[in-house]
């Protein structure tokens, strides 16, 4: 006759025996990346070893397919609209490799590549976040609300309005309005 087991021991084992099979679980893939990335990668963007370039393989990948540099200003600001139109080869690139990486349309890409030039460090951060279960954000609808954008070409326009005020006060000296209201 085997002698009773405490059922404190039993809890312990159980346990260890729990904590021992989520470790394992923990550092065995739940899933294996090559068919998700192979799936993904079926119709995207090409690497050209040789030129080392990434080219389009059907047309909805084409520049022309996504939005232009204005598009860029509108959604993420000066800093993305000036560097597309400083490297626009570069920009390109960088938007096939997200495409091609990533398993995204052009639009998404482009407006991932425009945040993350943007800023950087906020862009990896939602990305991170987006892995740890945040819901994703959608960076190339993000700023087209046309009530927002109706604000923002107000705001810009006074703004450029009083910028070309003072140049003009600074270059021709003070007018008979700056004289009257002592501007």
């Amino acid at each position: 006759m085997s002698p009773p087991f405490d059922r404190k021991i039993i809890t312990i084992c159980l346990l260890v025996n729990a904590c021992t099979m989520m470790i394992a679980h923990a550092f065995s893939p739940t899933s294996t990346a090559s068919s998700i990335t192979s799936t993904k990668l079926f119709m995207a963007p090409k690497y050209d070893k040789s030129s080392q370039l990434w080219s389009p393989t059907r047309p909805e990948e084409e520049a022309s397919a996504g939005y232009g540099v204005f598009g860029s200003l509108l959604r993420q600001g000066p800093v993305p609209f000036v560097q597309r139109l400083k490297d626009p080869a570069m920009y390109e690139q960088a938007v096939l490799k997200m495409m091609a990486s990533e398993g995204m349309d052009r639009n998404e890409a482009q407006g991932n590549m425009d945040a993350y030039l943007q800023n950087p460090n906020d862009w990896a951060l939602q990305k991170y976040e987006e892995k740890n279960g945040a819901p994703k954000f959608d960076y190339a609808n993000a700023n087209m609300d046309p009530k927002q954008l109706v604000l923002t070409g107000l705001w810009s326009a006074l703004l450029f309005s009083i910028a070309v005020r003072a140049v003009y006060v600074l270059t021709t000296g003070c007018d008979d309005f700056c004289q009257e209201y002592h501007i």
